[in-house]
């Protein structure tokens, strides 16, 4: 990956912050600074495009059109496969964390729709890729496929327009980058 974040707490120095700038480009790598929080930049702005692929398919948007507006929009993987890749178990372990955190911090935790999938996909034995199967199947002497149980457990039957699919991968990410940003 090019990208690398430089994470900025809060006694970091200029100086400090200039050697490790200085060092990501040596190494050809694309730095952006950021402040320390709950999942820096990247993790939060790509969450917001997994879970987003994950809240269609829990409403009901065939998990084929799903992943195939991830890639018309030109993302080299798509939201399904990457969420199998991570695994629901740790997307899980995130979840409770990030309510303990905000718990103690006197906040609320705002589901998300993705959350309800994630769990049904946890209570059928589908954490992801790393435990034999989650949103695809991984035969040993095949190429990964969707696992052919989603439509049963989401359905697969609504209506949707293509480009409106698109848009919302797209713009999850845009509206988190401005969260980000004001943060």
């Amino acid at each position: 990956m090019p990208l690398v974040e430089i994470i900025c707490g809060a006694q970091t120095s200029d100086e400090t912050l200039a050697r490790a700038y200085d060092f990501v480009q040596q190494i050809s790598k694309v730095p952006i600074v950021v402040n320390d929080s709950r999942g820096f930049y990247t993790s939060r702005v790509f969450g917001t495009y997994a879970n987003e692929g994950i809240a269609m398919l829990g409403e009901g948007v065939s998990p084929s059109a799903v992943e195939n507006a991830a890639f018309l929009s030109g993302f080299p993987v798509s939201p399904l496969a990457v969420t199998d890749e991570v695994s629901m178990t740790l997307m899980e372990k995130i979840r409770n964390q990030t309510i303990k955190d905000l718990e103690a911090e006197g906040k609320p935790y705002r589901a998300h729709p993705a959350d309800a999938v994630v769990d049904k996909m946890l209570e059928a034995s589908r954490p992801g890729k790393l435990a034999g199967g989650g949103f695809y199947e991984y035969p040993k002497n095949g190429k990964k496929h969707l696992w052919n149980g989603l439509p049963e457990l989401f359905g697969g039957q609504a209506d949707f327009e293509l480009k409106d699919l698109q848009d919302r991968l797209l713009y999850i990410q845009a509206i988190e980058t401005v969260r980000c940003l004001e943060e």
